[in-house]
């Protein structure tokens, strides 16, 4: 199992905006799909961060394919797209043997 947490960067003054879609229609479009989505978070400057978990990095794979061939997605992501500043950054981490995280 393993974790990642994702860091989306908003256009200036847009993070209310950001935070508010991907909190109403990312995030829920993600677990149709089958995605384990442990926190969602807002950060200074307008960031959003929101930490996945995955079994391993096939299941990774099925589940972003499956959010990816959606029909929703191109809508989804043109809307992300349109609110954010730079590249998200995406850190993966892997939980130690005794992490509660487990």
């Amino acid at each position: 199992m393993f974790y990642e947490i994702r860091t989306e960067h908003a256009r200036p003054g847009l993070g209310e905006e950001l935070a508010r879609y991907m909190d109403d229609t990312v995030i829920p479009l993600h677990q149709e799909r089958g995605m384990t989505v442990v926190g969602a978070f807002t950060a200074a400057g307008g960031s959003f961060v929101w930490i996945r978990r995955f079994e391993d990095d096939a299941d990774r794979a099925r589940v972003l394919e499956s959010v990816h061939s959606h029909p929703r997605c191109a809508a989804v992501a043109g809307t992300v797209s349109e609110l954010l500043d730079r590249a998200e950054s995406t850190v993966r981490l892997e939980p130690t043997s005794r992490s509660g995280l487990r």
